[in-house]
């Protein structure tokens, strides 16, 4: 099949210039020695492990997150990460910082790099946890509200300045309502650490 052929079939996969990931190129019937061909070529770019983009194709926001997303499905995007996201704060996150259950493996991948935090519990996955559509591909984030009560929880991580600064912006838009906020602390069992900060800056 000639090397336009195959490139057609790729840029159909590659929805809004988004990221085209091994598998599904050879299930749409471009072979691994196509990708590997068309690589050399300078068509297409490897940008991960088993994660390829089309050369010179509009970029898109977040791809270390996107395939971070792809190659670790059972992860969500938390922290750093999660912050810089929704567009909180000033710190930037130079890793992917993703949460996976504790007895989960830890992935063997050689880009993005990962800055992996460990939970045992079940509702760190699910609670505050949103589902964003970035190039056409299904990303996990934890909301701006879970992600300032992770902040707190993991403070030794993240240091005490990103966690009030989080806060502090967040108490600037007082017009949403904290009861969510309030339950994500008590969840993740730093209500007693949140509550005098939360009143100071309130």
């Amino acid at each position: 099949m000639p090397a336009s052929d195959h490139l057609d079939k790729l840029k159909r996969l590659a929805n809004r210039g988004g990221p085209i990931r091994r598998a599904d190129a050879i299930a749409a019937g471009v072979s691994a020695t196509a990708l590997t061909r068309l690589t050399r070529q300078g068509m297409l770019l490897r940008v991960g492990r088993g994660i390829y983009q089309i050369a010179g194709a509009e970029g898109y926001n977040h791809p270390e997150m996107v395939e971070a997303a792809l190659q670790v499905p059972k992860g969500v995007i938390v922290l750093l990460s999660a912050l810089n996201f929704h567009g909180i704060g000033t710190q930037p996150a130079r890793e992917v910082w993703i949460q996976l259950p504790s007895n989960f493996p830890t992935p063997a991948i050689q880009w993005p790099p990962l800055r992996i935090v460990r939970s045992r519990l079940p509702e760190a996955f699910t609670e505050g946890v949103e589902t964003h559509d970035i190039a056409g591909h299904p990303v996990r984030v934890t909301g701006i509200d879970r992600t300032i009560v992770d902040c707190f929880k993991h403070r030794n991580l993240v240091t005490m300045e990103v966690c009030l600064e989080a806060l502090r912006e967040r108490l600037r838009h007082r017009r949403h309502s904290l009861q969510d906020l309030n339950r994500y602390a008590s969840l993740m069992r730093v209500s007693r650490v949140m509550q005098p900060y939360i009143e100071a800056l309130a």
